[in-house]
């Protein structure tokens, strides 16, 4: 800064925060944040659900978790793959070229799931109208443009959140759709096992406040799981159609 910086310096010419005392810009900052952060987040879901909306089509086709219901009304358990994975210990390494692991287990559902119930969560966000006591809003010149700095900064860290978790939302969607089509397959190869249901009807059931006419009561007894012995698998192709397959494509 110089000379005449010095003798030309003023309250205006101080940054806001500057020219405010330390407690009472932390006050307006703790209030200022949270407000535009909220207004931030519920603005960007906004656009955000409305984007999702305009390509439902797209996504109803891509993600018919209806279509992967079993017939006990289970819906699959959720299978990740690592492949050529690599665990170690102090005394020992493992390499697999392919790892199986069931994340999530089967469970009933009465309705299936859709990429609305994975991609919408935490975006619903409802425009608040509380407003701040008066007491913590601004009263100068100097703390009104700290207050909307900390508004603006508030608002993008809130865009940025909402941006944030439709990342983290779309993945998990992913990694659950492709994990239920995994089981499937895996299925299909015997290398994993069905749910057993044990089903238990009872005509009536109930006590002197609510009774149940026709009442079934469906009981999952083993979740199933990955069957260790090869033998049991099931070859997927048949021998010598893998060679038939090559020759084909090598002649294209």
């Amino acid at each position: 800064m110089s000379l005449d910086d010095l003798a030309n310096l003023s309250v205006d010419s101080l940054p806001a925060v500057a020219a405010i005392s330390p407690v009472r810009a932390n006050m307006l900052s703790e209030v200022a944040l949270p407000l535009g952060s909220h207004k931030g987040l519920a603005d960007r879901s906004a656009i955000l659900i409305g984007e999702l909306e305009a390509r439902a089509t797209r996504l109803d086709t891509l993600y018919r978790f209806s279509a992967l219901v079993m017939r006990n009304g289970m819906l699959p358990p959720v299978i990740s793959e690592a492949r050529d994975a690599v665990e170690a210990t102090a005394d020992q390494i493992r390499a697999a070229d392919r790892m199986y692991k069931i994340i999530s287990p089967a469970r009933f559902v009465t309705i299936a799931p859709s990429w609305r119930d994975y991609l919408f969560v935490g975006l619903r966000i409802k425009q608040t109208q509380d407003l701040p006591f008066a007491a913590v809003l601004p009263k100068t010149s100097a703390e009104r443009a700290y207050w909307k700095d900390q508004i603006m900064i508030g608002y993008a860290q809130g865009q940025k959140l909402a941006d944030q978790i439709l990342e983290t939302n779309r993945a998990r969607l992913d990694r659950d759709y492709m994990g239920m089509l995994r089981y499937s397959e895996l299925l299909n190869k015997g290398m994993v096992s069905e749910p057993t249901v044990a089903v238990a009807p009872s005509i009536v059931s109930g006590d002197r406040n609510q009774i149940n006419v026709g009442d079934t009561l469906y009981r999952v007894t083993d979740h199933g799981g990955f069957v260790t012995d090869p033998n049991k698998w099931q070859a997927t192709v048949a021998p010598g159609a893998s060679d038939a397959g090559g020759a084909k494509r090598g002649a294209k």
